[in-house]
């Protein structure tokens, strides 16, 4: 980071914007698993990630609830519609703002390195995770087919056959299988009998652990590289009717806007339209509140 950019972000003084936003993730983190204190489930569904098998989740994840629907021979159209008008409507604001994976995101980001990549780069990684939800997406629509014909696939994808994302999903691993574990106290009482846990169980541990690692190095890795939700919101995210846009004739280039954006948007290269379009931007509004000249703008449309 340049001396010019520096000197920039130490005269900013203003993060009440990234306050309020801090305040409304602890907030929905606790609404969410509103089953600790003492909330039924709603029939909410939300395309956020929290996994479905936790009964402390008062909301459905919409991603899992798509999944389970189509293991079941079920078309899941209201998880569909739920991912949909969120991201035509409001983009990937609820990744940024309400997701609880999203916040333990931030957490380890703020704790870890702050590392940074090329936009190019970020760029591409979301091209990867699509290129991820893509291949869950065609294993979940087999699956549902072979349902409805009457020739079950899912005991081929093993512990995997409901939801077969689950297989690199660190969310259901922490909210879902560790949660388990623990509830039910299936934890083994002798060292030894930690050889004869499922094979699946380890790979999700370790999965987990790579996830979480990256997250310490890389701010928000798990939504930029693996999150198939958060991929597939980024499609609808460049058209949405709530967006960033940037001033051409109050901006001066002076990159702070880029360096602390946690998704690694190419902010500047959205300077001659206006319209900040990218599928990686979770509208957390870092930039809107860091800008020097107020040139970045929230709007909708």
């Amino acid at each position: 980071m340049s001396s010019k950019i520096q000197e920039k972000i130490r005269k900013f003084k203003g993060y009440r914007i990234s306050f309020l936003r801090h305040i409304v993730q602890i907030l929905s983190f606790v609404a969410i698993f509103g089953g600790t204190l003492g909330y039924a489930a709603t029939v909410l569904v939300l395309p956020i990630r929290v996994g479905l098998s936790n009964p402390y989740v008062i909301v459905a994840d919409a991603w899992m609830l798509l999944e389970i629907m189509l293991a079941l021979g079920l078309i899941p159209l209201i998880a569909i519609a739920s991912i949909s008008l969120f991201a035509l409507v409001s983009g990937r604001s609820l990744c940024g703002w309400v997701c609880p994976f999203g916040f333990i995101n931030d957490v380890f980001g703020a704790l870890g390195r702050k590392k940074r990549i090329n936009p190019k780069i970020s760029y591409s990684l979301w091209k990867f995770a699509l290129f991820i939800a893509g291949v869950l997406l065609l294993i979940d629509v087999s699956i549902y087919y072979n349902e409805v014909m009457g020739s079950s696939i899912r005991n081929y994808f093993g512990d995997f056959g409901y939801a077969p994302s689950t297989f690199i999903d660190p969310v259901t691993t922490i909210f879902g299988l560790l949660f388990w574990y623990t509830y039910h106290d299936l934890w083994p009482k002798e060292f030894v009998d930690y050889f004869y846990l499922p094979s699946s169980f380890y790979w999700r541990i370790i999965f987990l652990i790579i996830v979480l690692l990256g997250m310490y190095f890389l701010p928000r890795f798990y939504c930029k590289t693996l999150c198939p939700l958060g991929a597939i919101m980024g499609l609808g995210a460049q058209v949405s009717l709530l967006h960033v846009v940037i001033d051409k004739s109050l901006c001066d280039e002076c990159k702070v806007c880029e360096y602390v954006c946690p998704m690694d948007v190419p902010i500047l290269d959205f300077r001659e339209n206006g319209r900040i379009s990218s599928p990686q931007c979770i509208l957390c509004l870092r930039c809107v509140e860091s800008c020097p000249k107020k040139a970045i703008k929230v709007k909708f449309r």
